[in-house]
């Protein structure tokens, strides 16, 4: 909307986080920015701008993390919209499937990562082919969720959950390295899919391996990547593994 400040056209965003309200100008020449509507719950009883953070830790995760101002919604950024329908991510956003935001200062698109409906986390992809690709906001060392189905797929990358959501839940490592913290919300899935790139073949068996223990898993080996497959194609992928 226009700005109420300034008066220029277009600039001023408003978003809400499901906690409070957020506010922000885009023009140089202005920069209001606040937030208000914080409600009072057991999992935040301090108003942010009292405590910077607040720090909570759950099973050995920290899930100290505070939203950065600079997150926006995604329809802010057109670059942004038009990545996520390039990756077939777009339809999880629509769906509300994922929570994902723009953050207009590190240009990435953000993929929110949350732990019983709260953010915790954060993992943003450039867009302008800065280094790193993925860049984690957060220390939660939590993975990204995205769908609700009871069999999991376990994938290097947000996008790549996006993909899967609308059948099972895609489950984003953010690299192909499985950490103590992973294991807990894996086991809580009837069966887990390993699905990586056919480069990382053998770091796929090696997930398999260490999972076995814990929950069934089986391996898909990918010869295309799931970004850029057709819905049919991706229900042909992983059919023959959950029938």
């Amino acid at each position: 909307m226009d700005c109420p400040a300034c008066g220029k056209k277009n600039t001023f965003s408003v978003s809400d986080t499901g906690g409070e309200r957020l506010w922000f100008c885009f023009h140089a020449d202005c920069g209001v920015r606040g937030r208000t509507g914080f409600r009072i719950r057991k999992d935040a009883p301090t108003h942010p701008l009292l405590a910077k953070k607040i720090s909570v830790k759950s099973g050995g995760i920290d899930l100290t993390f505070e939203l950065p101002d600079t997150f926006v919604p995604l329809s802010r950024s057109e670059k942004a919209v038009a990545y996520l329908k390039r990756v077939n991510a777009y339809r999880a956003y629509q769906e509300a499937w994922a929570d994902i935001r723009y953050d207009f200062r590190m240009d990435r698109v953000v993929y929110l990562i949350k732990q019983n409906n709260r953010v915790i986390d954060a993992a943003g992809r450039g867009l302008a082919g800065q280094k790193p690709k993925w860049w984690r906001y957060g220390k939660s060392g939590y993975p990204f969720v995205c769908g609700t189905g009871r069999v999991g797929v376990l994938l290097e990358d947000c996008a790549s959950a996006c993909c899967v959501s609308d059948v099972f839940s895609g489950i984003a490592l953010m690299g192909t390295n499985l950490l103590d913290t992973h294991l807990p919300i894996l086991k809580s899935y009837d069966k887990i899919l390993v699905a990586l790139d056919k480069d990382a073949t053998v770091k796929a068996l090696q997930l398999v391996r260490k999972l076995q223990s814990h929950v069934s898993t089986g391996l898909v080996v990918l010869n295309k990547d799931l970004k850029d497959m057709t819905n049919d194609e991706r229900r042909d992928t992983f059919k023959r593994h959950v029938d």
